[in-house]
């Protein structure tokens, strides 16, 4: 058996944390022995805990990438375990950890697409360090590796993962009626959504001020916004200073997204920047088209004019062009739906990312 230790800095439960989750539902536990090592307090603890995986906390170490107090506790849990493999997910600290513990083979998932800057003293240490404390690293899209191989990491270190998920469930068309019930949508309405943490890099202002103007063009649309985030004061305001409170609803979080993404007609994501968007493909799972900005890893998802449409990041007039599109046109929505479905079975499930997983770790164990 291979016994892989897991490490997950974030204290909410984020790309990374749902990662982690389709990871335990879907791993041989016959063939591996895996833990996930989560900051003390962490929201992950619970979800885990109901998949019957061994969780372990860690004092300090809580959202930060590096902790000096978490390293010492690390490399004594490291020196105990003994795993074959420490897979870390941004924890620079678990990296450290692991090399001076002696652990067989490091790996490190990036999870996000960074800036990249090639030139400075900073860059050239912290790719150093990246080469000499990762054995192997997974990028979540081609966008995440070509950012990791631009800032000095060798292209043959990196492999290309792409994130899945779970496939949701369909629900009945009166189901769907009574969540849209609940934000005053009826039946007949069109629901255009985005379902993001409503931070300054997924940039709702653009979505919301897009909506503005699908609306003021005359059409009937409804717009929802699933998600909290510390944005949410200031997009709040700016939908009451529009006038479009009614047309424009925020549900706050939910952890019903099955309902949510069959609940809506069109799904939206509006980022400055994404590596590999998880609301799409979970979106896709039930046939929804997507409008996505064309950055990072949404490319990947969404093909334009194919399952959905593409556009520029922070192109207000593209965006409600795009929404205009689609409201307009049921047939376009439900062929591009029944596309984004197909796709997301053939290459974007949690299973099929497990078992490529899965042959990487036996890979990696083989070459010592």
């Amino acid at each position: 058996m291979i016994k892989v230790v897991h490490v997950v800095s974030d204290t909410n439960i984020g790309g990374a944390g749902r990662w982690i989750i389709n990871f335990l539902k879907e791993v041989d536990k016959q063939q591996f022995d895996a833990s996930i090592v989560i900051p003390q307090g962490g929201l992950l603890k619970e979800q885990i805990t109901a998949l019957r995986g061994h969780v372990i906390e860690i004092p300090g170490m809580a959202d930060r990438s590096v902790d000096m107090k978490s390293i010492w506790y690390l490399y004594q849990l490291f020196k105990k375990h003994n795993p074959d493999i420490v897979h870390t997910h941004a924890s620079l600290s678990a990296r450290i950890a692991a090399r001076c513990a002696k652990v067989k083979k490091i790996i490190y998932t990036k999870h996000c697409i960074d800036a990249v800057v090639t030139t400075g003293i900073k860059q050239k240490l912290i790719t150093k360090m990246n080469i000499w404390l990762s054995d192997y690293i997974i990028a979540v899209a081609m966008a995440a590796k070509e950012g990791l191989v631009a800032s000095g990491l060798p292209a043959d270190r990196i492999k290309v993962l792409h994130n899945g998920v779970d496939k949701l469930s369909k629900i009945s068309k009166q189901e769907r009626n009574i969540y849209r019930d609940k934000w005053g949508i009826s039946t007949d309405e069109v629901l255009v959504g985005i379902v993001a943490r409503l931070e300054e890099v997924k940039d709702h202002a653009t979505f919301v001020k897009a909506a503005h103007e699908v609306l003021k063009r005359g059409n009937e649309a409804k717009f929802i916004i699933v998600g909290t985030g510390a944005q949410e004061k200031t997009l709040k305001e700016l939908v009451k200073q529009l006038g479009r409170l009614k047309n424009i609803i925020f549900t706050g979080h939910t952890h019903d997204v099955t309902a949510v993404m069959n609940s809506i007609d069109i799904h939206v994501i509006s980022s400055k920047s994404e590596a590999l968007c998880l609301s799409i493909i979970e979106a896709m799972s039930v046939g929804k088209p997507g409008i996505a900005t064309r950055t990072g890893g949404n490319p990947e998802l969404i093909e334009d004019s194919e399952n959905g449409l593409l556009v520029p990041v922070g192109d207000i007039q593209a965006l409600a062009d795009a929404m205009e599109k689609l409201i307009k046109d049921k047939p376009l929505r439900q062929m591009m739906g029944q596309k984004s479905e197909q796709k997301m079975e053939e290459h974007f499930t949690a299973h099929g990312m497990v078992k490529k997983l899965e042959a990487l770790y036996i890979e990696r164990i083989k070459q010592d």
